[in-house]
């Protein structure tokens, strides 16, 4: 029996890393999907023109577009969606099987996380909905945003289950750098607003309005309209596409926000760095500031370069990712002084 419970164990581990990665993937799919202006593809949930599938034949596609006559179909656009939305099921599947295996050994192994598994699946339950109604209520900013950040909220549970699972990270009896935890509990928040502030400004269309740097072109601050820039407007049943609802003032307001929280977020994200160096008696803190330095270094030059080069799709799709791995770097780090703390 304890031989089984041991392979419950070792498979939940495997499912997990398994899950960290397609969830990864999903992340990265998305964003490459609302680039690409592809989240309408498929206008409908969770068929594609009334199909299993992309349609494929002439008849499919003619019966579809006699379903959505206001959505032209565009396989170019239904494809990215798909994908996404076939890898998104992957995840759901691995995670009913997870909150399984989970109940069944937490029955003898008690260290087993099963509330940290059951809290996954309620969580990708909710990302499939937040996924559906971004469809059917065609691109709602809050909707659009709130499926983001629960994208990487499921990422980082599941980074976090596998944390749990795994003999890493374990106490090192460092007392010093475990004051550093409330510090750090505020950049991770202020990280997440920041993530939060880059999903607006993506699903507002925001990404290209500032064409110069360091915040802004010229009289930028003149048309600030903060207000209405982040309003939740009442869901109006049309369009949300290129956001027609929000002005250039607007646009550019949010995009500011966005310059600026990115600015703030790296003054932290630099300090907290400096202070793990200091503080760290022993190799794990000292990889995490370089981690959390390379990582900045390299989202900064992502971020440059987006900015640049006009958001081409690679590079866009590398600055939401590697806003992905910061979180997990910070929330990791949360993790192990969290540990130490308690030691």
């Amino acid at each position: 029996m304890a031989e089984s419970i041991s392979s419950a164990r070792l498979w939940l581990t495997r499912l997990a890393v398994i899950g960290v990665l397609i969830t990864a993937t999903v992340v990265a799919l998305g964003a490459w999907t609302r680039l690409e202006d592809a989240g309408l593809g498929c206008p409908d949930w969770p068929t594609c023109y009334g199909s299993i599938t992309v349609p494929l034949t002439a008849q499919a596609i003619e019966q579809g577009q006699a379903l959505y006559p206001d959505q032209p179909f565009s396989a170019e656009k239904a494809w990215p969606e798909m994908i996404h939305r076939h890898f998104a099921k992957t995840i759901g599947l691995l995670c009913i099987l997870m909150a399984g295996i989970a109940l069944w050994a937490s029955r003898k192994d008690k260290e087993i996380p099963v509330k940290h598994a059951v809290f996954l699946l309620f969580m990708v339950c909710l990302q499939g909905a937040f996924g559906a109604w971004t469809v059917t209520m065609k691109l709602f900013p809050p909707v659009v945003t709130g499926h983001l950040l629960l994208g990487f909220a499921t990422f980082t549970t599941l980074v976090l289950l596998v944390a749990r699972l795994s003999p890493f990270l374990k106490a090192s009896g460092n007392k010093s750098v475990a004051s550093l935890l409330p510090f750090t509990l505020l950049v991770s928040v202020v990280l997440v607003l920041q993530i939060g502030l880059g999903g607006w400004t993506a699903s507002n269309y925001a990404a290209t309005v500032c064409t110069a740097l360091p915040v802004c072109q010229d009289g930028w601050h003149e048309v600030m309209n903060l207000p209405e820039a982040f309003a939740i407007h009442t869901y109006a049943g049309t369009t949300y596409e290129f956001a027609p609802h929000l002005g250039a003032a607007e646009k550019i307001s949010i995009h500011v926000m966005h310059r600026l929280g990115a600015w703030t977020t790296t003054v932290l994200l630099s300090v907290l760095c400096v202070l793990l160096w200091l503080r760290a008696a022993g190799c794990r803190y000292r990889r995490f500031a370089i981690f959390l330095a390379g990582g900045l270094l390299v989202q900064i030059l992502l971020g440059v370069s987006n900015v640049l080069f006009g958001l081409p799709l690679a590079v866009a799709v590398a600055h939401n990712v590697m806003a992905l791995l910061l979180l997990q770097i910070v929330v990791l780090l949360v993790f192990s002084l969290v540990r130490e703390k308690r030691s």
